[in-house]
């Protein structure tokens, strides 16, 4: 019998996926300030799978671990959505495709 290491956030259905698949998982609950922590993580991989791949899909576990570091730390996906909101009407968002290169001192 192998035992496969893995020691990362999974999803709340994988342990299931994992049991149907003839294979048992080995898993505990993580504490609160763990869960960020593992949240921090996963949002670094799943950035690095999109990276990868450029593909919608990548894009919405990123939204989905945001979505949850936005639970965690307050206010959630309706405060997370409303900041952006407020942000792209200050500062703009990325419409017009600008890149700066670089700013000469005027003075």
């Amino acid at each position: 019998m192998a035992i496969r290491i893995v020691n990362k956030l999974v999803r709340d259905k994988v342990p299931g996926l994992i049991l149907e698949n003839g294979e048992m998982p080995n898993f505990r609950i993580l504490e609160d300030d763990e869960l960020l922590e593992a949240l921090n993580d996963k949002l670094l991989e799943e950035v690095a799978e999109y990276q990868e791949s450029r593909n919608l899909e990548e894009l919405a576990d990123i939204l989905q671990v945001i979505t949850s570091i936005s639970e965690i730390i307050g206010g959630g996906q309706r405060e997370l959505e409303y900041l952006r909101y407020e942000k792209a009407m200050e500062r703009g968002a990325f419409k017009s495709q600008m890149f700066l290169e670089s700013i000469d001192d005027m003075k």
